[in-house]
């Protein structure tokens, strides 16, 4: 797993971004963050659902339902977002730190 690649889960037809620091690939599960495709959402906020082309089509992060998820629910890689680390992470601490 690798910090800001994109994963379609397994079981759930969505795509997730990985959060979680690949200094703690040991553990079971991963922070990840869904994605929707622009208007999959009612309501979005720029700073806290920043969007994202992915093989082409809009998606916007849903930052506020980050959840835990268990390693062997992730799928395959379909995109990495490396480039756009610094929208990610202010979107996250957006969320945490209101700023």
């Amino acid at each position: 797993m690798a910090k800001f690649k994109v994963y379609r889960l397994k079981s759930e037809p969505i795509l997730a971004i990985d959060l979680q620091t690949n200094m703690l690939d040991d553990l079971p599960s991963r922070v990840m963050v869904p994605l929707y495709r622009v208007g999959g959402m009612s309501w979005s906020i720029s700073r806290l659902n920043p969007r994202f082309l992915i093989n082409g089509e809009p998606y916007v992060m849903a930052t506020q339902r980050m959840a835990a998820l268990p390693v062997s629910e992730i799928g395959e890689p379909v995109a990495d977002l490396a480039s756009q680390a610094d929208a990610i992470t202010a979107a996250t601490d957006f969320l945490f730190q209101g700023f």
